[in-house]
């Protein structure tokens, strides 16, 4: 011990003293290991051009790209329908690097520029334009206008089976060249490649391309399918692929005119009333050609009039009325007029009624002197007198057409029509009006719905203010003859009074066939293609030149889902208002029953009485507070995505704890949510049993198999082995979210998530 004490002092660590930090060093190995072991997959099959980690992947890596880019030029790669990762690596480039590069580039290039200027030989104009952008970009970078970085690009495509990789890989290579990416499969890489697609922010591939800070400020957003090109607009709906919330504004379009298409019961009527509501609230005035009544609880929701008009009412247009108009616009309008009453006009009606309309306004003191305009104007039954007299002619040529002309016009003289044949008495002073025009008789409703748009488009015209005129059951004026060119004379010229014309009809044929259908979709910027008919689907891909997805997602649009045509973009979106809107613009008898049956309490009241249940394991977001949505996190909610059973796309806040995917979840909730509206015997199953069981009231059990697996050959295990189990209950059915399994009959009934409300109700009677 001696001797110790008088060496030295050493930086000497013995074992024991290091034992300590030994066990520490290996604790965190360790801790290393297992993140490493947890997060790794259990096999990785290398092949020269795929991997195969659970699913197929092939790495696509972008190895050329266009000389000049827009903005969200890659949008059309995002946007594709079709399961792959996109990931891009732009790291920046050191400024003295890039002024030094450049210097050096600029020499080169004027070396080989007078190298074969001083061999005689032409200069490649691609030689003289690259000159020209490297010294541009050495002069902005200089300026510190611009700044260079090193871009890759790389596409994770994947699949569950090798047939299908593969065409995932073509489709998009050739969405790459479309947008002048060259595409290339780095084989023999694929595992260096897929990391550098990982999101670790590690490019191993580098396969690297220099491009300028406004270059690289172009790839974001990488989608710009919220069309929110302008500071206004409105929220029509949200992107069927991505959920982003799609903005637009059509008065700053080409034309302010919209064009919505759809079956009856396919949510015309709900889209333009949401449409409207948000329009009026950004000061947009409005006006509504009603023939159903259906916008009258939204006009007296916003305080607007409706102005009702019908045999019996005060409330009326008188067809001769100058509106406003030039002596020579009135006539034309008239003949158009007479087009919608009597169809289409021979020539000698046209003759005898231009006479005749002559003659009644002169009568009245009014002629193509502006200084007579204000005048009194004649009513429909002075030109009946003019045109009686033509009657007793002995002339076939005459009287033929005249008794035709006054047979049309008697109704509106002396018939049940005759409410027309006085002075107008209309007040438009309010900025939210509605025509109920529900009590006018069928065989009169096209002309009256005729008058209410020119008389509501010659008010508009004294006015810039912006304006939308709704036409509902449009396919009444479109289908008012072939020539109909006051229609289209309206439609081409709506854009300079800042009105915005939108025209709702279920009948296609009337739109695709008839002149003034044609005008529509020659002067509308913006269309909606709800559901559709089965029957017309071919005319409307054909109609307005769908592809083949646009085409697929047409076919199988469900209620609430639409295909938004805004100019040049093509979007499938879906739309879905707030609880409140939907309370306001509902037309579905039993929600409307359930609001009337609602306690007038005030608002915070009812949401005290609200419950909240923690344990439910199925939430849907809109329902939802903020600091409920933050509860439900802390507790192991995540939020889901899923198609309802009405077709519409909602958000979902659910704790999945069953093995199955969480697509299934939702779908097992939301038809136990629909049965238990019959019966409270509905059970749900997580063993081998069914996923659903319910009661009927003749005490018949029913069972329901949910089938939502993402790969079709295990969804087709598995309704082989569900059967013999489902054969046991009274009856069955299976419900599947791909419509590819619909055709697999041998399984027994097999149903689509949007069938399920009829098919339940069906048991209940």
């Amino acid at each position: 011990m001696e001797r110790f004490k008088m060496m030295p002092k050493l930086d000497i660590k013995l074992p024991f003293m290091k034992k300590k930090k030994k066990k520490k060093k290996l604790y965190e190995q360790y801790k290393d290991s297992i993140l490493t072991y947890l997060t790794s997959p259990s096999k990785i099959e290398r092949h020269p051009d795929y991997i195969k980690i659970d699913k197929f992947h092939r790495i696509i890596a972008s190895v050329n790209y266009p000389r000049v880019v827009d903005p969200g030029w890659l949008t059309r790669l995002i946007e594709m329908n079709l399961d792959f990762d996109l990931s891009i690596h732009i790291k920046p480039y050191p400024i003295e690097s890039s002024i030094s590069m450049l210097e050096s580039e600029i020499k080169k290039q004027k070396t080989d520029l007078y190298a074969l200027e001083a061999e005689g030989k032409i200069i490649p104009q691609s030689l003289i334009q690259k000159h020209q952008d490297t010294i541009a970009l050495l002069n902005q970078i200089q300026q510190g206008r611009e700044k260079m970085f090193d871009m890759s690009l790389y596409i994770d495509a994947k699949a569950y089976d090798k047939k299908e990789l593969d065409k995932v890989t073509s489709r998009i290579k050739a969405s790459m060249t479309s947008i002048m990416i060259s595409p290339k499969i780095p084989s023999y890489q694929m595992y260096t490649a897929l990391r550098s697609v990982l999101p670790i922010g590690s490019d191993e591939l580098h396969l690297t391309r220099n491009i300028t800070s406004s270059a690289a400020a172009a790839c974001f957003p990488f989608a710009i399918t919220s069309l929110e090109h302008h500071a206004t607009g409105i929220l029509i709906g949200f992107n069927q692929i991505n959920n982003i919330p799609i903005v637009i504004d059509p008065f700053e379009l080409s034309n302010p005119n919209i064009l919505v298409l759809g079956t009856s019961g396919g949510g015309k009527s709900y889209c333009i009333k949401l449409l409207l509501m948000r329009e009026f609230m950004e000061g947009v005035d409005i006006n509504v050609i009603d023939p159903q009544a259906e916008y009258t609880d939204l006009t007296k929701r916003f305080n607007g009039k409706v102005i009702r008009i019908a045999p019996d009412s005060d409330t009326v247009i008188n067809p001769l009325d100058m509106m406003g108009q030039s002596y020579d616009e009135k006539k034309l309008s008239l003949l158009s007029f007479f087009r919608v009453l009597m169809g289409e006009l021979t020539e000698t009606q046209r003759a005898i009624l231009d006479d005749c309309i002559d003659s009644t306004y002169e009568d009245a003191g009014i002629t193509r002197d502006p200084r007579t305009w204000a005048k009194k104007p004649p009513i429909l039954e002075d030109l009946y007198d003019h045109v009686l007299p033509l009657t007793r002619s002995d002339k076939d040529i005459i009287y033929k057409p005249a008794m035709s002309i006054i047979t049309r016009l008697k109704p509106f003289v002396t018939g049940g029509l005759r409410f027309l044949n006085q002075h107008t008495k209309i007040d438009l002073d309010n900025r939210f009006i509605s025509f109920d025009i529900r009590d006018i008789p069928d065989v009169g409703k096209g002309t009256i719905m005729f008058l209410l748009l020119e008389y509501i488009y010659n008010r508009m015209k004294k006015s810039r203010k912006r304006r939308i005129c709704v036409v509902d059951e449009a396919w009444t004026v479109l289908s008012a003859g072939e020539e109909g060119e006051y229609i289209f004379r309206l439609i081409k010229t709506c854009r300079k009074f800042n009105l915005s014309l939108i025209l709702l009809t279920q009948d296609v044929e009337d739109v695709i066939t008839s002149r003034a259908g044609r005008a529509v979709m020659a002067n509308t910027a913006t269309k909606l293609l709800l559901k559709q008919d089965t029957t017309v689907i071919d005319n409307i891909i054909e109609r307005f030149h769908l592809n083949e997805a646009e085409a697929e997602f047409v076919r199988r649009a469900g209620v609430g889902s639409a295909l938004l045509i805004a100019e040049n973009s093509r979007i499938p979106i879906y739309i879905q208002a707030s609880p409140e809107e939907h309370r306001i613009i509902t037309t579905k008898p039993e929600e409307l029953t359930e609001l009337v049956r609602e306690p007038t309490a005030p608002e915070a009241e009812r949401e005290i009485k609200r419950k909240f249940d923690i344990s439910k394991p199925f939430h849907r977001e809109a329902q939802l507070t903020y600091e409920e949505m933050q509860t439900l996190i802390k507790v192991g909610f995540h939020e889901f995505k899923a198609e309802t059973l009405e077709g519409v796309h909602e958000m979902f806040m659910i704790k999945n704890e069953t093995n199955e995917t969480d697509e299934h979840f939702v779908l097992q909730q939301l038809i136990k949510d629909e049965i238990k509206k019959y019966t409270d015997r509905v059970l749900v199953h997580y063993t081998t049993l069914p996923d659903i069981t319910f009661e009927t009231p003749n005490g018949e059990i029913i069972a329901i198999e949910v089938i939502a697996d993402p790969d079709i050959g295990t969804c087709l295990d598995k309704m082989e082995k569900k059967k013999e189990i489902l054969k046991r209950y009274n009856s069955y059915f299976f419900v599947v979210a791909n419509p590819e399994l619909k055709k697999h009959e041998e399984f027994g009934e097999v149903v689509m998530r949007t069938n399920v409300p009829t098919k339940i109700r069906n048991f209940f009677g």
